[in-house]
């Protein structure tokens, strides 16, 4: 009788240890899936993150606009180090194509560099003629060192006078320089209105930003 009794006791107490060892695994097993669920978690709100802040640099990218500074038809498109975009005109008058600063005018009168508010220096021109006598044909309305808004009247020029001349009335608008280095894109289509974006100038990623990336 006392040795079923001992029996049953040391069956229990076996019962018992081998139900908390049971208990301990699964409780284990439990907190490392929670703690690679967490791990998991935390990478991916990381990654949430990083593209996040790379969503708001592309977002907080300067980007400037160089307007028309005629109306007509777009004739020409060259990309490369001096962006250039030759057109047509469908009136005799020019205007600032941004805000800026008119740095140098030619002696002829039709052309000009003119550097924006935004460090962008740009050489325009009408006309391409070298004869002296087709000054006539050209009428500055602005000074060296002027500084001037977008839309103001730079020049007016006799468009039906130098083709009847034999001598064109084009206009170009050839990026010289981008402060930072900035990158210019062309916009225009295949014809423009006056004021209507033809380049834009986009400020490039710096070596930290593109490291964060």
């Amino acid at each position: 009788m006392v040795l079923g009794v001992m029996w049953a006791v040391t069956a229990a107490m076996l019962g018992f240890m081998l139900g908390r060892v049971s208990m301990y695994g699964q409780n284990s097993e439990a907190a490392g899936e929670a703690e690679d669920n967490s791990d998991a978690a935390a990478e991916e709100g990381m990654k949430r993150g990083r593209k996040g802040r790379n969503r708001r640099i592309m977002e907080d990218m300067r980007r400037w606009s160089v307007g028309s500074p005629v109306s007509g038809e777009v004739t020409a498109c060259e990309e490369g180090e001096h962006s250039t975009i030759v057109i047509h005109p469908e009136g005799d008058k020019l205007y600032a194509p941004a805000a800026g600063k008119i740095t140098r005018l030619f002696p002829m009168g039709n052309a000009f560099m003119f550097i924006t508010e935004f460090g962008t220096e740009l050489y325009i021109q009408v006309g391409d003629t070298k004869d002296e006598l087709a000054v006539r044909h050209y009428r500055p309305r602005i000074v060296q060192n002027e500084v001037v808004a977008k839309g103001k009247l730079l020049l007016e020029f006799d468009r039906e006078g130098l083709e009847a001349e034999g001598a064109s009335a084009e206009v170009s608008i050839c990026v010289e320089s981008c402060a930072y280095g900035g990158a210019v894109q062309m916009m225009a289509g295949e014809r423009v209105k006056t004021g209507e974006e033809i380049l834009q100038v986009r400020e490039p990623f710096c070596a930290k930003a593109a490291y964060q990336m």
